[in-house]
This record gives C-alpha cells, sequence and structure tokens, in this order.
C-alpha cells in the first residue's frame, strides 16, 4: 500500500477492496493449514469461532495497517493501532457468536429444531446467517478505535459495512456450497475473499485528501513545468496563470495567447478545485464529451467558473497561438 503507486483514477476505489480480500483469503488459507498440516488444538465446536475469529481480525488488521502505510504514520503507531483493532474485532467476534448460538437461537428457534441449529457439525446457511452478519458489523465497529470517525456518520458507515461485508460473505458461502458445487473447500475460500473485499470497498476508501491538484503545462514553450495548486508549504489555495511579469503563479508568454492574467485554479475547504476564467481572450476546457467556454463576460458580477477534474485540458488563446495546460491530481507527497 503505497500511494505513490495507487493513481488518481477509479480503479483506485478497489485497491482497499482487494487488499483486505487478499488478508481474508489469507486468513482462511492460514487456518486451513494449521488444521491440515499441525492438527486443531481446539474441538470441534470451535472450528467455526476459529475460522470466523482469524478472517474477522486479519480484515480489520488489513484495512487499519493499509490506512495506516497510505498516511505514512510512524512505525509504533502503526503496530499499536493494528495490534488494538485486531484484539477488538477478534475479541467481539468471540463474544458475539457466542451469544448467537447460546442466547439468540434459544429465543428465535422453535424447541424441535433447537438441538440441531446448535450443533456444530451442521452446516445450515440458515442458522449461520445472524454470525456472520453482526460479527461483520462488530469488525467494522472495531476498526472505529483504530481511526477517527467522521461523527455519526462515520459511525454508521462502518457498522452498516461491517454488517452488509459479513451477509455478503454468508451469501457466497452459501452459494458455493449448495448452488455451484457443493465444496466447501471453495466456499470457504470464496467467503473469506469475498468477506474482505466487500469490508475494504464499504469501510474505508482511499481518500481525496491524500491527493492534491497540479497544473501542467502541455504546450511546447514550457512543455512538462508543473506547480501545485494547495501548497501546505506556502499555504496558498488560488493560483493565477498569465503574463504578467510579476505576482503570478505560473508564467505562459504573450506570444502564445495568454493575458496578462488569463486563468485561475482554486481549492475550497472541501477541496473541491474551480477553474475560473479571468480574461476575455478564448479561454475552453475539455473533457471526454465535454467542453466548457470560461472567457469572461464583461456582463456578469463574477467570471466564470467551473470544477476541475483530473485529466482535465485547459486551452488558452485562439486556434493560431494557444497555450494547453492540464490539470491533475498526485500523491500529496509529490514534490
Amino acid at each position: 500500500m503505497n500511494i505513490f503507486l495507487i493513481p488518481y483514477t477509479w480503479p483506485r476505489l478497489f485497491i482497499m477492496g482487494l487488499w483486505c480480500g487478499g488478508a481474508g483469503l489469507l486468513a482462511w488459507w492460514a487456518v486451513l493449514t494449521w488444521f491440515v498440516m499441525l492438527g486443531p488444538f481446539w474441538g470441534p465446536s470451535w472450528d467455526g469461532p476459529v475460522l470466523m475469529c482469524t478472517i474477522n481480525g486479519s480484515i480489520a488488521g488489513a484495512s487499519i495497517l493499509g490506512e495506516g502505510n497510505l498516511r505514512r504514520r510512524k512505525l509504533m503507531a502503526r503496530i499499536w493501532r493494528l495490534m488494538l483493532v485486531i484484539g477488538l474485532a477478534m475479541g467481539l467476534t468471540m463474544v458475539w457468536y457466542w451469544l448467537w448460538h447460546k442466547v439468540s437461537l434459544s429465543l428465535i428457534i422453535p424447541d424441535a429444531l433447537l438441538a440441531d441449529a446448535k450443533d456444530s457439525s451442521l452446516v445450515s446457511f440458515r442458522y449461520r446467517l445472524g454470525a456472520f452478519g453482526m460479527s461483520g458489523a462488530v469488525t467494522g465497529l472495531a476498526c472505529l478505535a483504530g481511526r477517527k470517525p467522521d461523527g455519526w456518520k462515520g459511525m454508521i458507515n462502518h457498522f452498516v459495512g461491517g454488517l452488509t461485508s459479513g451477509l455478503t460473505a454468508a451469501i457466497v458461502w452459501y452459494v458455493f456450497n449448495d448452488i455451484i458445487n457443493t465444496d466447501l473447500y471453495l466456499a470457504g475460500a470464496a467467503m473469506g475473499l469475498s468477506w474482505g473485499f466487500s469490508f475494504g470497498l464499504l469501510i474505508w476508501g482511499i481518500p481525496d485528501d491524500l491527493y492534491a491538484g497540479w497544473l501542467r503545462v502541455l504546450s511546447y514553450r514550457r512543455y512538462g513545468h508543473r506547480i501545485p495548486i494547495d501548497d501546505s508549504a506556502l499555504g496558498s489555495k488560488e493560483r493565477f496563470v498569465g503574463h504578467f511579469p510579476r505576482g503570478l503563479d505560473l508564467f505562459l508568454g504573450a506570444e502564445d495567447g495568454v493575458m496578462e492574467m488569463h486563468v485561475s485554479v482554486a481549492v475550497d475547504q472541501k477541496q473541491h478545485y474551480w477553474l475560473r476564467g479571468l480574461s476575455l481572450r478564448p479561454t475552453m476546457l475539455r473533457r471526454f464529451l465535454e467542453r466548457v467556454d470560461l472567457c469572461y463576460d464583461p456582463r456578469r458580477p463574477a467570471p466564470l467558473e467551473t470544477r476541475l477534474r483530473s485529466g482535465d485540458h485547459i486551452e488558452i488563446g485562439d486556434g493560431t497561438s494557444n497555450a494547453q495546460l492540464e490539470f491533475l491530481m498526485l500523491p500529496r507527497e509529490e514534490q
């Protein structure tokens, strides 16, 4: 998990899902390897709790460790957060598993079926669904101990996301076991992978605050020259582009059709980037299947502006002489 290896494109939304999915798959493989190669030191009734706690602990730990790696936290901060979250995830999962099979089933299952429901050797989707769902939910809540929640919204997101991931794992386990093929081996592997993937996808994604906006020159006179928009060192929140000799952030020559102060790029508190047209000369924003004319209209009280997205191209000047810029989102640590 290195922010420099994750470009600001739509596939980044699945990175944490793949990371946590791999952790869930490895956890299933580790339990199975221990069971086959070394032999379990626990009784048959503990097979379910051990497998579920190992998978949940690994997934929660992967989520917290991935965030720590991306944010470049100190090593000791990563370690104590990791140990705390893994301990809470495994402990809460064990408590809920016991409550579900010892208490909850007695309240919702008729007495005639209670013996079968509590039989640890019985593989039944109907009797295990609650254990999967709430185990995922408590694992999501355990992750709150390792990261700063975004108020009630963050807490609800962790609870609902964990619950959904647990139910997803249960459904995938059932489909692989009873519908596709009666194979508990593949069902367990698919369960661990789907549990981690849905958990990483729903609980915590790679946030935009790890990236910062940059302007890069594409025209040949200053090709490749680039400047950051929200430079943390300088505290800049708006960058101006033009050919005025002093005070501007990006100088482009007048021979390219650029006015003294032609455009500016600003960033707000929500890290939304905006392009503003400040000149009467042609100014065009181009993106896939869309173009925006930002030429300043003197009849308006304020210049036109539009939201910027990574990869947008800005054309300044007419077709004879013009300059081209590109807006990019790059890792904030980029210098």
